[in-house]
């Protein structure tokens, strides 16, 4: 072999590669450490640049079962296979990560392959219908926050900004926990009072429901019901308190709460839920809806790294469509409901005052409003 020439890597193919490494057991090793909550595992983000205080990294097998991991406290860039793994955590080129786990996988060059490990198979995406129980779950908690036992619940809501005809109109509610009230198993857990935001559809109907903890055990502050009891809807659209809208803007939000807030002050509001959920169904809810209502799409997105990468897929998504989509973001490190709380004109009659930044977007829709 000549001075400088390096050995040349056998080439496997990726696929072979993928199926015997096990993405879980490569997390635990190299972006420990592994945290456990009530939605699953979770592990610290493993790319150089970002130092992510809390674990942020969950794990999934997508539809054609290929195991992917994702940051959701990073851009967009923070996810990716076992491979993107490991380039990004042992700084190495693709090429040499792929023989990095073949080697690892005790895969020899002109030997017959090491058994695949097994790994379940899922299904195409599929759309689960809303349980009952989840319905039933929304009325019980609607009516307990009403009573005695929902008083600190309602504090905690009217500290938010949230007034009682907002509440009422959107069905919110109190789970005073699992100790105080018995439910199935799949509905959220329970472990310490919580409020509850139904996702409502834009008939008003309850598609869906997040629990918020009061005092969350970790970062998780929301719980979800589990999929057998319905599929996520990506989108809950709120009610305004006396059904009436500002003309010709749809807000966009990030999660429920944000769009109540955006509610209250008279907006027709949509919150999508979660960071990871703008995609391509969502998308197409948002231009059918911008078709056939005429308002122009306002997205409201948190002031931080997270906040933007979800801003900046939402626009991508929608440009490929040809749909316009204005963005606001708060001042540093505020979502909308914590910009409300800043400023007093939030509660003013039309909260426009707060709005001004997206002024462009509301002159080209001020006189469907006169």
């Amino acid at each position: 072999m000549g001075t400088g020439e390096r050995t040349r890597q056998p080439r496997w193919e990726i696929a072979d590669v993928l199926a015997r490494s096990d993405l879980t057991q490569l997390l635990d090793e190299l972006a420990t450490p592994a945290t456990r909550s009530i939605r699953g595992r979770r592990w610290h983000c493993p790319m150089p640049d970002h130092d992510d205080q809390h674990a942020s990294v969950t794990m999934h097998t997508d539809h054609r079962g290929h195991e992917r991991w994702r940051c959701w406290s990073g851009d967009n860039t923070h996810r990716g296979d076992a491979i993107d793994l490991i380039v990004a955590t042992q700084r190495v080129n693709r090429a040499d990560a792929i023989a990095w786990l073949a080697n690892r996988a005790g895969m020899i060059p002109d030997q017959p392959l090491p058994p695949a490990r097994r790994k379940p198979q899922r299904a195409g995406p599929s759309v689960v219908p809303l349980d009952p129980s989840v319905v039933r779950y929304v009325h019980a908690c609607e009516k307990i926050l009403w009573g005695h036992t929902g008083a600190p619940v309602r504090d905690w809501l009217h500290a938010r900004g949230f007034d009682d005809d907002l509440l009422r109109a959107n069905h919110v509610g109190a789970d005073p926990g699992r100790a105080m009230m018995s439910r199935r198993r799949g509905l959220p857990h329970g472990h310490s009072l919580a409020a509850t935001f139904p996702a409502l559809d834009p008939e008003g109907n309850v598609q869906y429901v997040q629990a918020r903890y009061l005092e969350p055990i970790g970062s998780d502050k929301y719980d979800n019901p589990a999929g057998s009891l319905g599929s996520n809807p990506r989108l809950a659209w709120t009610r305004t308190p006396d059904g009436r809208t500002t003309a010709g803007v749809l807000l966009v939000t990030e999660g429920i709460p944000d769009a109540l807030t955006a509610a209250g002050a008279g907006y027709a509001a949509v919150g999508i839920l979660g960071s990871q959920a703008p995609d391509d169904r969502v998308a197409d809810v948002l231009v059918r809806h911008a078709g056939s209502s005429g308002r122009t799409l306002v997205a409201v997105v948190d002031a931080d790294s997270a906040g933007r990468a979800w801003g900046d897929r939402l626009v991508g998504l929608l440009e490929r469509r040809n749909q316009p989509l204005d963005v606001v973001e708060p001042p540093e490190g505020l979502d909308l409901n914590g910009w409300a709380m800043q400023d007093s004109r939030w509660t003013s009659a039309s909260g426009s005052e707060l709005l001004r930044p997206i002024a462009p977007a509301l002159a080209r829709v001020e006189h469907f409003a006169t």
